[in-house]
């Protein structure tokens, strides 16, 4: 049996990187991120860093790179939740039990040294960014943001000793479902509700229109479960990722008497560029051909919705799924909405009033140490 080498990937990451390409370059499915992307977000300096301790690893199997892992620990998490625990990501390896007990080992040793008493994950690296497993629907393209891999990763997790800690849901809906009346006859007595108005984010002034987000992000998720508080260098970050593809027909700030009380934000779903890019702008063709198919998109994913905890009482949440149907659907006739908790049933409820349907589920593990 050949040797299997884990080694610490710090000082190569442009090879940890590379190696999902490699691994999925036959998949008709997967979708990788702009390696500069990713590049810029595993850099020390990323305002996620500044938080947050890791160590990255490559496993080598005769002398070729079979698989990657993450270990982190997020002491905002950490201190958030008043929890020990740590987290794993970036996790990809080919169909081969013994290359993932070798990283999940290794990892796991480290994480040791830093006094966590469990490990979670996948997240790379966090809840704001691409979190959990795909454990069905994998003969579909993942909407942008969202994890895609092949189905073998959840019995090479499980073999691993890691146990489901929760589960997060992907709805859809399309232009022509419709809403149930129910959920008509709620949003239309929550439309009329004194002093509230809707419109879109000012492009133009995203500086500010980011505070405005935060705030109410922070405060709208702040007792959901694995939810980690978004820094201000960290929205900064978020702004610059999405400010060339955000749409103003994919956004809405509710204010009530002028204050704003809820937000969503829905993108295009950019994976039919980038599967196209494959990673790198760099190939003329490719790239042409990618700004082609930009126009052409005709399905979103809504990325961030929240409302304040003093205005959830008056249906402004389902004001906005249903304004996200009308002027936003409407323009990309259909939308993922994800990712959802498998046990926030108010959501989900309000969801399928609204003539959303689930079709993908993604798994979170966790294994104590």
């Amino acid at each position: 049996m050949a040797q299997i080498e884990v080694k610490d990937a710090e000082k190569q990451l442009k090879a940890f990187v590379q190696f999902p390409f490699d691994l999925y370059k036959k998949d008709p499915y997967w979708v990788g991120e702009l390696k500069a992307d990713t590049l810029k977000l595993l850099r020390p300096e990323n305002a996620f860093w500044k938080h947050s301790r890791r160590k990255l690893l490559l496993a080598c199997k005769e002398g070729k790179i079979v698989g990657r892992l993450c270990v982190l620990v997020n002491d905002t998490y950490n201190a958030y939740h008043k929890e020990n625990i740590g987290f794993f990501g970036f996790f990809d390896c080919i169909d081969d039990e013994q290359v993932a007990k070798a990283l999940f080992a290794e990892g796991e040793k480290w994480l040791r040294t830093q006094g966590v008493q469990a490990v979670r994950g996948p997240a790379n690296p966090s809840s704001n960014h691409v979190y959990g497993l795909l454990v069905d629907s994998f003969d579909r393209m993942p909407s942008i943001m969202m994890p895609y891999n092949y189905p073998y990763y959840a019995t090479l997790i499980e073999k691993a000793g890691f146990g489901k800690v929760k589960d997060l849901l992907a709805f859809e809906r399309t232009r022509n479902d419709k809403f149930s009346p129910l959920f008509e006859k709620i949003v239309a007595r929550a439309a009329r509700g004194k002093g509230l108005t809707l419109r879109r984010l000012n492009l133009k002034n995203l500086k500010e229109e980011a505070k405005i987000i935060r705030k109410i992000y922070n405060e709208a998720w702040a007792e959901n479960w694995g939810h980690t508080p978004l820094s201000q260098e960290e929205m900064q970050d978020m702004v610059q990722e999405l400010k060339w593809i955000v749409r103003p027909e994919g956004t809405c700030v509710a204010e009530v008497d002028g204050v704003p009380a809820g937000f969503y934000i829905a993108i295009p779903n950019m994976n039919h560029v980038l599967k196209i890019l494959r990673g790198s702008l760099l190939n003329p063709w490719r790239t042409l051909k990618a700004l082609l198919k930009w126009p052409k998109i005709r399905d979103a994913r809504l990325i961030m919705l929240g409302v304040e905890p003093g205005y959830r009482k008056r249906g402004i949440d389902l004001v906005l799924i249903k304004h996200i149907v009308e002027y936003g659907v409407a323009v990309w006739n259909e939308a993922e909405l994800s990712w959802i908790l498998e046990d926030n049933e108010g959501i989900i409820r309000g969801m399928t009033e609204a003539g959303c349907y689930q079709t993908k589920r993604y798994r979170l593990y966790q294994k104590p140490l």
